[in-house]
């Protein structure tokens, strides 16, 4: 066993111990190592039971000591009604998508009923508990504060695995080469694919510029932005165009609603990346009008989508077998769909690549209908919060959260999926904080306190951790409901 498994070893032990003194920052510091959750030197399995592995241990741990302290501290479980709701259908389309392809996997998938079970059922269901218990306990101001640092460091984490694992290698002039380096280091370093990685830090770069927010100190709001700075080099190496067009997409929103002063930072930064890393630029305009001598080439939609725009029409075909219910989970393998792109067009595409076909493919409109509600109430409440300049904490805990999720919502277009998995975690526990908050914003009657201990606060300490500097924050946008 080697010292890096040794020492993860030990600090899970140590916090599936002490979560049974304190579930809450267990439970944050649980969050944080999904930062080495798929790194390949964490074993998989412990004396080769399936399932059995440390992660699992740790939140199992954490799980029963947050069932067993429920009583004690005697919180009530508010999830609003309608939100409540749509995760309840959520929850159920992803059990019926999975029962369907339990019950039927079909000669076209390889593999066994218990790794279905594990990987479509267990898993899943695990990845949202986390976001269940934060919902729960951060009923504070200072765990509000410490659950969205927690939340960005595995960001920033992952951040600097990327830097590291590809080097600043400033020769890499070759998109391609980029490209292909990100795919066989990032996977073998950090653990995360490369697409799922430029996803989770282009959401993950503007989050850190909105929490920064929290802070009156010039010095703290610089080390921020550098640490923004940071993850944004970090997703510039992992090649990923999706991700890429995803950042300029989430900062332009962003900017656009609220933080218009912080507009000519989108292009600063991207001109910073493409004059320090030449094969960011290669890599974002691949497939654009190719120059060869003196005519310029029509635009290849097939090499800038990387292959996805000549599969996405027999997707479509295979979704208008099944429109209304569609398949059931692994859809694209199950019917053969990807066995025969394979074999038909030498595209090797096991998922659509892009989340709404996949979703439909598998659940079919009624499950498209169901299964993404929650998403939409989740972004509306967490633009509602991003809007609201009464209270700091608000601003910044939606757009911590509106950040995260637009960049799924985003990329989903080109990758990724609804269905929840490791690399979406962190995401889901922001979206349960700024819930939280929400829920406590409009607990609140008459302009009393929006936390308990808001009334005993000492007003010089709440001010210089809550409230901006005014000379930093951006214009003023009325908030419309």
């Amino acid at each position: 066993m080697s010292i890096r498994i040794t020492v993860m070893t030990l600090v899970v032990l140590f916090l599936a111990g002490y979560a049974w003194r304190n579930w809450f920052n267990a439970l944050l510091g649980g969050i944080v190592l999904f930062a080495f959750l798929e790194h390949p030197d964490m074993p998989r399995r412990i004396a080769g039971v399936p399932g059995l592995n440390l992660w699992n241990l740790l939140f199992l741990s954490i799980g029963f000591a947050w069932l067993s302290q429920l009583a004690e501290e005697g919180s009530e479980w508010d999830i609003p009604r309608g939100v409540k709701t749509a995760l309840w259908l959520f929850v159920t389309v992803l059990v019926l998508a999975f029962l369907r392809a339990f019950i039927d996997p079909s000669s076209f998938y390889v593999g066994t009923r218990l790794d279905l079970f594990l990987d479509y059922f267990i898993n899943p269901l695990k990845f949202l508990l986390p976001a269940l218990m934060l919902y729960d306990g951060c009923r504070t101001r200072d765990r509000v504060f410490i659950a969205l640092a927690a939340i960005l460091s595995v960001y920033f984490i992952l951040a600097l695995l990327s830097i590291k694992s590809m080097g600043l290698h400033f020769d890499l002039s070759s998109g391609d080469e980029l490209s292909a380096r990100a795919a066989r280091r990032l996977a073998k370093d950090v653990g995360y694919h490369r697409v799922d990685l430029s996803m989770m830090l282009a959401g993950a770069g503007w989050a850190v510029i909105a929490f920064s927010f929290y802070f009156k100190r010039w010095a703290v709001k610089l080390m921020l932005c550098g640490a923004s700075g940071v993850i944004l080099l970090g997703q510039a190496v992992t090649g990923g165009r999706t991700g890429y067009a995803t950042w300029g997409l989430i900062g332009l929103t962003l900017c656009v609603v609220k933080w218009r002063k912080l507009l000519p930072l989108i292009p600063l930064a991207v001109a910073v990346v493409v004059i320090f890393v030449p094969a960011v630029r290669d890599r974002m305009f691949q497939g654009f009008g190719k120059t060869e001598g003196n005519f310029v080439s029509n635009t290849d939609d097939s090499e800038i989508t990387a292959g996805r725009s000549r599969i996405w029409p027999y997707v479509i075909q295979e979704i208008e077998k099944s429109p209304v219910v569609g398949h059931g989970r692994n859809a694209m393998q199950r019917t053969g769909l990807a066995a025969w792109l394979l074999d038909s067009l030498s595209e090797e595409f096991g998922h659509p690549h892009n989340a709404y076909l996949e979703y439909l493919l598998d659940n079919g409109i009624l499950g498209f209908l169901c299964g993404l509600p929650i998403f939409w109430l989740l972004l509306t409440r967490s633009y509602g919060l991003f809007r609201d300049r009464e209270d700091m904490v608000f601003e910044v805990t939606g757009g911590v959260a509106l950040a995260l999720l637009l960049a799924l919502l985003i990329a989903g277009l080109g990758a990724q999926t609804f269905y929840p998995r490791e690399g979406v975690v962190p995401m889901w526990a922001a979206l349960a904080v700024a819930l939280r908050v929400w829920v406590q914003r409009e607990n609140t009657v008459d302009g009393g306190p929006v936390f308990p201990e808001d009334a005993s606060l000492d007003s010089d300490r709440e001010e210089s951790w809550t409230i901006a500097d005014e000379s930093l924050q951006p214009e003023r946008v009325s908030y419309q409901g």
